[in-house]
């Protein structure tokens, strides 16, 4: 029995960063690839070809929901002390916590 294409979609969108190029991927997980050795599946690289190893926790929060008015948007809207509006480090790939200004991981700013 080989391995097949997952036949559930999460709808989720996932990130990482490839360590060969260092090309930040985006993808869902209908482009994912199944192999033996990579059960969870795999996605390559646009740029180099090289396969990035999937896992769950490279999942990002993407609204998905249509933009606000913009009476909606200056009602519910709160003013934020910055534009954190980027989650993963561009150098290495990790996470950033909710008021990180640089990456704990290697150090780098966030932009």
């Amino acid at each position: 029995m080989g391995y097949q294409r997952a036949q559930w979609h999460s709808g989720l969108t996932y990130q990482q960063l490839c360590e060969t190029c260092k090309n930040l991927v985006r993808y869902t997980d209908e482009a994912l690839d199944f192999r033996p050795w990579y059960p969870d599946g795999y996605v390559d690289c646009p740029v180099c070809k090289s396969h990035l190893r999937h896992n769950e926790s490279y999942a990002i929060d993407v609204p998905n929901r249509p933009a606000a008015t913009p009476q909606e948007n200056s009602a519910t809207a709160a003013p934020t002390g910055g534009n954190f509006t980027d989650v993963f480090c561009a150098k290495c790939g990790n996470k950033y916590g909710e008021n990180d200004r640089f990456c704990s991981k290697c150090g780098a700013k966030r932009n």
